[in-house]
């Protein structure tokens, strides 16, 4: 008798060869390919966006990072002078031969030999102290003109609060009582050694003026208080004058106590602000005392007012420590610091997009849901209502400058414009609402994202089991009840979907946002403490515009890329925290609705 797996074994052998185009056709029919593709395309995807997150990373890292500074002392070659270099805005190089400042880039080049053969030389790129109000200074050094690059350890850089940078070499700071300028600065403890050695006397000095000036703007918060505090006073006691010499005849002996403490309290606050003028005057006058001299060794030459002066650090003196905190450090300031014309911080950019997307959240989420409510729960599904299906789904691809033509036209030049004339005719011509605002760029974006809302909403409701309808409507509930209390909250998933899709494309829209509202440096943000708190006519700024702005508008792109990459790292963050707290509320609503859809 025979074994079984000797009979399968032999019939296996026996069975003739199948084609190879039948494997092949069996090997797509049973979809082997696929999976392959999907798992590629998954793994592409990934590549991208990683591929993209540090590209932004290592883009901005260059702009915090403390290079080490370069002194250059360049060789005159026969026929060449170092006094005939030329930056790469066409002004001639300083007038000798060292130059300070950042190597930024090298490059190889082809140049002209005698033998009429192309030969290879090396270029470098030196970023210099800035001039003529400029953001930098560039100079192309080729390497037959470098004789030689030393990094010394007391070279300055200087990050200036008009956006300027300045390298240079610690000369002398001016003594606080006298004015004048001191080569050897005391800062009491151990030995006294020239500035030129030992900058220190400068970095406590520096400490010093950033805390005065936050004394400073203490002091202006407290006078402005006390100026509204005066002139409330004043409106009150000039209004209780008036209605004693109208004969009021409710006039008493208690009134007459009152007015005259209201005097003597004016007096009061009178006497407090006149003395915060005082100190502010004081203070503005020590701030605007101090200098320090840079000169020698290729770098700046001449005083710096020390207000001026936003940081100032010595890169070569620096361990990897040290340029660690101090890239932090220029991370934080760049992320919570005010705007100012040399580009400052992104704080503003941060707040008016965040507050933006939620004013769109809050306006689009309930006319959407409604919207999706009514096509799918009210509505007769007929030929109608196919169409506005179709329409809504078409709404979704069209550019999204056209929402932003549309907006300015209906909202800013229609409705803004009518909303002065009945309620702020006083401040005409003056426009309050009848211009760009952060109220009308959220109904823009609200009408961007509609579409989208509604689509998502309307896929969720149509996930919704119809026994979980009909078993509310057995047990007594209307239809009302049954939609507010059955429907909505398992379709609510859907809702979250959808509210993240409108999310992720509001964040980064910049086109309408150019026509209705936003602006490159706004002076006050739309949400403070003034009454009404919410300024919804105010315009606004954005991290998306604040990207255009950079990349296209700068006058030295080669100095803004960095930016232009650390903008765009924060505005994926912060679209990235948004998303991500509208998943984490949909993943609570699906756990605690699970089952519902099932």
């Amino acid at each position: 008798m025979s074994h079984p797996d000797t009979n399968r074994a032999s019939s296996s052998l026996l069975r003739p060869r199948e084609p190879l185009v039948g494997r092949l056709q069996r090997y797509w029919r049973d979809g082997g390919p696929w999976g392959w593709l999907n798992a590629m395309a998954v793994s592409v995807s990934l590549v991208l966006v990683l591929g993209l997150l540090s590209l932004l990373v290592v883009g901005s890292f260059s702009h915090f990072w403390p290079s080490r500074l370069v002194e250059v002392e360049l060789t005159a070659q026969p026929g060449q002078s170092p006094t005939a270099l030329t930056t790469t805005r066409g002004e001639p190089a300083a007038d000798n031969r060292h130059l300070l400042g950042e190597l930024m880039h090298e490059e190889m080049r082809r140049v002209a030999s005698g033998e009429g053969d192309d030969a290879r030389q090396q270029w470098w790129l030196l970023q210099t102290s800035s001039r003529d109000g400029a953001a930098a200074s560039w100079q192309w050094l080729p390497e037959t003109l470098l004789d030689r690059m030393t990094f010394p350890s007391q070279a300055l850089m200087l990050e200036m609060r008009d956006g300027r940078t300045l390298y240079g070499m610690p000369r002398a700071l001016s003594d606080p009582m006298t004015g004048e300028m001191d080569h050897t600065p005391d800062v009491g403890d151990g030995p006294v050694r020239p500035l030129s050695e030992d900058a220190e006397p400068l970095f406590a000095r520096l400490k010093m003026i950033e805390s005065e000036r936050r004394q400073l703007q203490a002091l202006r918060l407290d006078s402005e208080a006390l100026s509204s505090r005066y002139q409330a006073l004043q409106q009150s006691l000039e209004s209780r004058r008036s209605a004693t010499a109208d004969g009021d005849p409710a006039r008493t002996q208690e009134d007459a106590e009152l007015e005259q403490q209201m005097q003597e309290e004016l007096e009061e606050v009178r006497s407090a602000f006149i003395e915060r003028e005082g100190q502010l005057s004081a203070l503005r006058d020590a701030l605007a005392g101090g200098q320090l001299l840079l000169g020698g060794n290729g770098g700046y030459e001449g005083r710096i007012a020390l207000d001026d002066i936003r940081n100032a650090w010595r890169p070569n003196a620096m361990g990897f420590s040290g340029r660690l905190m101090m890239t932090f450090k220029r991370f934080r300031d760049f992320v919570a610091g005010a705007p100012t014309e040399g580009f400052g911080g992104v704080w503003p950019a941060i707040f008016g997009t965040v507050l933006m997307v939620v004013l769109m959240s809050i306006m689009v989420m309930p006319f959407g849901v409604m919207a999706a409510l009514y096509l799918h729960e009210v509505a007769h599904q007929g030929r109608l209502t196919r169409l506005t299906r179709i329409a809504l789904r078409n709404l979704a691809g069209v550019p999204s400058i056209v929402y932003g033509v549309f907006g300015l036209g209906f909202f800013v030049y229609g409705l803004g414009a009518g909303i002065d004339e009945l309620f702020y005719s006083e401040r005409l011509p003056t426009p309050t609402f009848g211009t760009g605002g952060i109220l009308w760029a959220s109904l823009t974006l609200a009408l961007l994202t509609l579409p989208v809302v509604i689509v998502a909403t309307e896929e969720g409701l149509a996930r919704v089991p119809r026994r979980l309808r009909e078993g509310a409507l057995a047990l007594g509930a209307t239809r009302l009840e049954t939609l507010k209390r059955v429907v909505i909250p398992a379709a609510s998933p859907a809702l979250m979907t959808g509210l993240i899709l409108a999310v992720a494309r509001a964040a980064g829209e910049v086109a309408p946002l150019m026509l209705v509202g936003v602006v490159k440096l706004a002076p006050d943000l739309p949400l403070d403490d003034s009454f009404p708190w919410l300024h919804l006519d105010r315009k606004f700024m954005h991290l998306g515009h604040q990207v255009y702005d950079l990349a296209f508008q700068s006058s030295d792109a080669f100095s803004s890329r960095p930016l232009v990459y650390a903008t765009a790292l924060v505005l994926v963050v912060v679209i990235l925290c948004l998303n991500l707290s509208a998943i984490r509320l949909r993943h609570m609503l699906a756990q605690r609705y699970k089952g519902a859809t099932e």
